[in-house]
């Protein structure tokens, strides 16, 4: 009982957020300009302020373990290859080939990941979560430029690319975070609690309803097939063969919901703006995102059930 009142715990509220900027866009309370716009903040600062403030405050000697990191990062490689070698036998059109695989691999680990594990492992002790952000991050955006260069043609050089990976707002709060926890600085409470930690908090629940607030279901007819297959691999068969790995190879605590994080996830939010800025079949993306992160708190729900009554959290 106590392993699904946690779990119901860390999914129910981003759930809520989901649903209740839903109903801000069927009131029209938020319209589609105002939604993008609090995605960019949120992307840019609070979830930047998030990452900073989770390092800074980590016991990097005690929290951070290399076993987890090296998972995901080999996750990531090797759902992206074995997806390159399936997909394009099913999907023939360019547009939307890199836009299932994309589908399939990366994970919304960015927007979920901290939240998640606070509610599950508390706040004190997550720092490696925020350190596989580090991975996760420049991986999926390397991959996402070659696949679609690879299908659409939409040329991003190799320097274009490196500096959006070290712009990207994750990568320098966590950078920041880092820099202020091994520097030995101290920040005073009264700037941590009173400014920092708010600033933070707003993360989850903006992005959350932000999301909810964009969900479109118009092209899910028409999208059935591929929509199916992309729900089905990201959801259930990405997690049920990283979780089991990850478990035989000892990965336990916080490890251990980090990298199930990044597994049974949804896809990643930017899946869209990616498709949009890189000549992929949009209205696919959009579906992809949709769709996994609604039945994701089903299936998460049943995944961080399943761990904690086998090895525990």
């Amino acid at each position: 009982m106590d392993v699904i009142l946690i779990s119901a715990k860390a999914l129910l509220p981003l759930f809520a957020f989901m649903m209740l900027g839903y109903y801000f866009q069927k009131k029209k309370y938020l319209s589609e300009s105002t939604t993008k716009q609090i995605n960019i903040i949120v992307f840019r600062y609070f979830l930047s302020i998030m990452c900073a403030e989770t390092i800074y405050k980590a016991n990097l000697k005690e929290d951070v373990e290399l076993l987890p990191v090296l998972m995901v990062a080999g996750g990531i490689i090797s759902i992206f290859l074995i997806s390159w070698l399936i997909v394009p036998r099913f999907v023939k059109d360019k547009t939307q080939i890199p836009v299932m695989i994309q589908g399939i691999y990366k994970s919304n680990y960015a927007i979920l990941g901290i939240p998640i594990a606070q509610s599950i492992c508390g706040a004190d002790n997550i720092g490696i979560v925020s350190v596989i952000a580090v991975i996760l991050v420049p991986l999926n955006n390397a991959i996402s430029a070659f696949i679609f260069e690879k299908y659409t043609g939409n040329a991003t050089s190799v320097p274009k690319l490196l500096l959006n990976i070290i712009k990207n707002p994750l990568v320098v709060g966590s950078l920041a975070g880092l820099a202020l926890n091994l520097s030995g600085i101290v920040i005073p409470s009264w700037i941590m609690s009173g400014i920092v930690s708010k600033l933070s908090a707003l993360t989850t629940p903006l992005s959350m309803i932000a999301l909810g607030a964009s969900f479109e279901f118009s092209q899910i007819k028409k999208y059935g097939k591929y929509l199916t297959w992309a729900i089905i691999a990201k959801l259930i068969l990405v997690p049920a063969l990283i979780i089991p790995a990850s478990i035989a190879l000892g990965i336990r605590g916080v490890g251990l919901v980090g990298v199930t994080i990044y597994a049974a996830a949804p896809n990643a939010v930017n899946s869209y703006s990616t498709a949009v800025a890189m000549g992929g079949d949009a209205d696919l993306a959009n579906e992809i995102v949709v769709m996994t992160s609604l039945l994701s708190m089903l299936t998460m729900f049943g995944w961080f059930v399943l761990i904690g009554l086998t090895v525990g959290f």
